[in-house]
């Protein structure tokens, strides 16, 4: 408790530093647009690095094993090809909003429709993450997520994403990636290298092996997950980090083009490493401290693995070091998302540049988000059915006119016939999983994807000189 008390004292202060900083609009939004690499680096860590990244990837790992690895794995070629085709020409656009980026690549009509499926599908993923976080902390404090857990972590993001804005959520992304670089990499030091001990109870019972590294399956593909598997995860899961609203909005913040492109290339290597340092750990986790191990108070819910591993296997000060490395994965995403949809409803839907309205937005944004936290996972899923429509739909129609900007028009009708046609088949298997459970082929987003990006090319003709 007083560990986490610290924590969150020291991002006041971050941010409370911050507040004297914030002179402008791009200040607020934008950060400055004159953050270095280093610091465009570790905030597009900490970003990507969230709830889904780590606790989500860990989890996978004990039922499909090593080829959990491709989650992040199809993220680094999603961020090789962003480097290579993209990171140039967005930060060249001098733009504040990827939904901006789409009327000076389109039109106007395009920047609103992508501001809209972002703005409001971000606000589902945002009570995601304070739902997650008060979890978190109500496992950290020993009692069940109510009301108050998530009303105070709530308050907390929403405090210090208002004081200090883009210029804060730089700031304590690069604390946060401190924290949990250091967190994960003395778990995995401690637990892989057979610090713990516990291989040698697992061994006495006859339920492993006793080198708890050489015991594992690396297979990157297996009967779980084969190579088909991989190849739609490519497109969708890779899509997102190609041209996502998040990961581009570390772009923005960049002081210059070659500044964002060292950050992606960079980050495409760490989140490799982070990969399998995560994977490791679940594997690990599923193993040694399989489900049994982790029933809570209340009598037998199932935790999550690296949540086991904080509260059952690691000694004192390691479990405190991944505990807060967990936290500062949660908080980062949901911070980037809170300014980013904030911005994007004042600059892109509201189409205003004044900072005490964004902060208005910040407020409004982070209470809604937390009233659906509180009301339950299915209001969730309904409203973040809108981002279903994101990857299939808009990421090749934008990333084709963004590439062919300055080279060919766009015809505007086939532009948005492929938007439509390919958000589509996003659009529609999500609504029928969540309000009638009903199974589709698993194909039809990649379909979408190819339907946009025929569309998409199709629009382009070549400018008159």
């Amino acid at each position: 408790m007083k560990l986490l008390v610290i924590y969150f004292l020291v991002l006041g202060f971050i941010c409370a530093r911050d507040l004297s900083k914030v002179k402008n609009f791009d200040d607020y939004v934008v950060a400055g647009r004159r953050q270095s690499s280093p610091f465009v680096f570790m905030s597009l860590m900490a970003t990507v690095l969230g709830a889904s990244a780590t606790i989500g990837i860990a989890d996978r790992a004990q039922s499909i094993g090593f080829a959990a690895f491709w989650w992040l794995g199809v993220g680094a070629v999603g961020f090789w090809f962003q480097a290579a085709f993209l990171s140039k020409p967005i930060h060249d656009l001098d733009v504040r909003t990827l939904p901006e980026l789409a009327e000076k690549t389109v039109a106007r009509g395009a920047r609103r429709l992508v501001g809209l499926i972002i703005a409001v599908s971000w606000i589902g993923i945002i009570a995601a993450q304070f739902a997650a976080m008060a979890g978190f902390i109500g496992l950290v404090l020993g009692h069940d997520a109510g009301v108050l857990s998530v009303v105070v972590t709530s308050a907390i993001v929403i405090v210090y994403t208002l004081l200090g804005g883009q210029l804060s959520v730089v700031r304590t992304d690069a604390l946060q990636f401190g924290i949990l670089t250091l967190g994960f990499v003395a778990a995995a030091v401690y637990l892989l290298g057979g610090f713990s001990g516990m291989e040698g109870v697992a061994v006495a019972a006859g339920s492993a092996t006793a080198n708890s590294v050489g015991s594992f399956d690396f297979s990157l593909l297996n009967e779980k997950f084969g190579a088909a598997d991989l190849a739609l995860m490519l497109f969708t899961v890779g899509g997102a980090y190609f041209l996502g609203p998040d990961v581009i909005s570390r772009n923005l913040v960049a002081k210059d083009a070659s500044a964002a492109r060292k950050a992606v290339v960079a980050g495409s290597f760490a989140i490799l490493a982070f990969s399998v340092i995560i994977v490791l750990l679940g594997m690990w986790a599923g193993q040694y401290a399989p489900d049994a191990v982790g029933l809570n108070s209340a009598g037998g819910a199932r935790t999550n693995a690296l949540f086991r591993l904080a509260s059952c296997v690691l000694p004192l000060p390691l479990a405190a070091l991944l505990s807060v490395g967990l936290l500062s994965a949660l908080l980062s995403s949901a911070d980037t998302c809170l300014i980013n949809s904030a911005a994007i409803f004042g600059n892109d839907i509201v189409n205003t540049r004044r900072i005490a309205v964004v902060r208005i937005l910040v407020v409004v944004i982070g209470v809604i988000a937390m009233v659906l936290a509180l009301g339950g996972k299915d209001i969730i899923d309904l409203l973040t059915m809108a981002y279903s429509v994101y990857t299939p739909g808009i990421v090749a129609p934008l990333a084709v006119a963004i590439i062919s900007h300055k080279k060919f028009e766009v015809k505007r009708p086939l532009w948005y016939a492929g938007v439509c046609l390919g958000g589509l088949f996003g659009l529609v298997p999500a609504v029928l999983s969540i309000t009638v459970k009903a199974s589709t082929p698993a194909y039809l987003p990649h379909v979408g994807i190819a339907l946009s990006l025929v569309f998409a090319l199709a629009s382009l003709r070549k400018r008159k000189t």
